[in-house]
């Protein structure tokens, strides 16, 4: 738990450093998000490569951490090597664009290094099954924290969040290196946050809302939820509900409408409860409490029987299709 504890430190001065670095260099490259009347209603050019900075803290302090403790990389190189893989392609989007092929291919080529480093879904026994269901997974999950990438503080307060639900499982598992990324993951956003919320000065792109999904969903592969009931290999699921709740909600309405998935429009649920009266930070404080309390829940399920963890999850889902119907309902803007 101490070496846990200087990681997360460690990542957060770290994160304090590099992400006025990583603005001034944005600012020198040409690497801005600039506000369009549309989607984009910022008043000035904000600087990407917030991501950058946390890949660098979470990276150094990962790798001098393992390196203080074994004198070794060995348990996270598959992490390691995926995570710079996806961060070279978010720098890429972030300055040209990439298309949604491109960046699907990228993203199978970061998780295909974590499955051969065996870091895929325990659960499930079958080879290629579990290849499949761990490609998905990590593909979906990654782009699932993107998604919901457009509130300041929302994405990455919310990676915080969950880096701390999985942190505490894996603690309870004793699982060394799964707390040793997650503390470095945590503190590296931590130090990130303040620069991001509650008014941004530097974004971290999709640099960072990509790593974070990738790291999120890796770890949540690898742990060991319970001995207690079943049910719990569903816990990352509720530790994560908040990105795939809106990824899984604005499908449908898109699909329903008749847009594309992959071309933006105002129909996440933190943009409808915006709609509904709340601001934009009470909005994303509102969400990180739900995160925070899904990821209470999910760290209980695993500690109770089978029939009370069953329950626990029907509800869930009855809360959420709930949620869904009746922010569903509410008209937003149409974008074409």
């Amino acid at each position: 738990m101490f070496a846990s504890l200087i990681t997360a430190i460690l990542a957060f001065g770290l994160a304090l450093v590099t992400t006025p670095l990583a603005a001034k260099l944005a600012f020198k490259l040409g690497i801005l998000d600039r506000p369009d009347d549309k989607l984009k209603k910022h008043e000035r050019p904000i600087p990407y490569l917030g991501g950058l900075a946390v890949y660098i803290s979470f990276v150094l302090t990962l790798v001098a951490v393992k390196f203080w403790q074994h004198g070794t990389v060995v348990g996270v190189v598959g992490i390691l090597t995926g995570a710079t893989v996806i961060t070279v392609l978010g720098l890429i989007d972030d300055k040209h664009a990439l298309s949604p092929g491109v960046k699907f291919a990228g993203q199978t080529v970061a998780a295909l290094i974590l499955i051969y480093c065996n870091m895929r879904l325990q659960f499930v026994q079958q080879p290629v099954l579990s290849t499949i269901l761990s490609l998905l997974w990590v593909v979906g999950i990654t782009n699932a924290m993107n998604l919901i990438d457009i509130m300041d503080g929302l994405s990455s307060g919310v990676g915080v969040i969950a880096s701390l639900g999985f942190f505490v499982i894996a603690a309870a598992s004793g699982r060394f290196n799964n707390m040793l990324i997650l503390a470095a993951l945590g503190g590296a956003l931590l130090g990130f946050l303040p620069y991001n919320f509650p008014k941004a000065r530097v974004y971290q792109g999709d640099t960072g809302a990509l790593l974070m999904g990738f790291i999120l969903s890796s770890v949540a592969m690898g742990q060991g939820y319970s001995r207690i009931n079943s049910m719990a290999v569903l816990a990352p699921i509720l530790i994560l509900a908040v990105p795939i709740f809106d990824t899984l909600f604005i499908m449908f309405l898109r699909q329903r409408r008749g847009v594309s998935m992959f071309r933006g429009s105002p129909d996440h649920l933190a943009l409808r409860m915006v709609r509904l009266g709340l601001s934009r930070q009470q909005t994303v404080l509102v969400l990180w409490g739900a995160a925070a309390a899904l990821s209470a829940i999910a760290y209980f399920s695993t500690r109770m029987p089978f029939q009370w963890a069953l329950l626990t999850y029907v509800g869930a889902g009855a809360v959420a299709l709930f949620v869904a119907e009746r922010m569903g309902s509410f008209p937003m803007e149409k974008h074409s």
